[in-house]
């Protein structure tokens, strides 16, 4: 884990040496999450409000940023099931909320072209790194701890980590003030289950701001 964040250290340092322009930025705001269970069939849950918060950093080059952050960010699924009773007649639903929080990092290559005066449009992408720190499974009145683990033992985690994938991204940017909506594909199989693959799909739309 060092080496990796080392390199990227590095090539950032680089990267800032060329830049126009670097500004840092705070910026917060709702995430809808679910999560999508593949096996022998698909599974896709409801949606979960959550939110996310934190820093970032704009490295400007012309009309295109390197984008990179560290934010606080829940994600996680509400599965809402028909019950039946032994008539196999309906007796209503049960809901099951699992939320996880993680620490991320994404960094995305944005391409900004201005509108007017100082609106600014931008769209872009990029990869982020999740790592979960703390999750709970709520439900019919009862809540237990989940666990995070890095290595295949289903016995000492319920969620592998770290979770990656991809972000898309676009927005507005007003007088440092930053408008946007973002998607965020999870790419890691995050279950220990065999034959099933579950991953983390997140919407969310932020408002930020730019320091000069």
């Amino acid at each position: 884990m060092k080496k990796p964040l080392l390199t990227f250290c590095l090539i950032l340092f680089t990267v800032i040496t060329f830049a126009q322009t670097v500004k840092f930025g705070l910026k917060a705001g709702l995430n809808l999450s679910k999560q999508t269970l593949t096996g022998a069939f698909t599974i896709e849950s409801e949606n979960l409000t959550g939110f996310h918060a934190g820093g970032i950093m704009d490295i400007r080059f012309a009309n295109f940023s390197i984008q990179p952050g560290l934010l606080f960010s829940t994600k996680g699924e509400r599965l809402v099931t028909q019950q039946v009773d032994i008539n196999q007649q309906y007796a209503g639903t049960s809901t099951v909320t699992v939320k996880l929080n993680y620490l991320e990092l994404p960094v995305n290559l944005l391409y900004k072209q201005h509108f007017t005066g100082s609106t600014l449009g931008y769209l872009g992408g990029g990869p982020y790194i999740g790592y979960g720190i703390s999750g709970t499974a709520s439900g019919n009145g009862s809540s237990s701890k989940l666990n995070f683990g890095n290595n295949n033992d289903p016995n000492t985690a319920n969620y592998k980590n770290p979770d990656y994938g991809i972000n898309f991204i676009g927005g507005v940017e007003i007088n440092n003030v930053i408008i946007g909506v973002n998607y965020g594909l999870g790419l890691r199989n995050l279950s220990y289950g065999q034959g099933v693959t579950l991953n983390n799909k997140v919407l969310g739309v932020s408002l930020g701001y730019l320091f000069n």
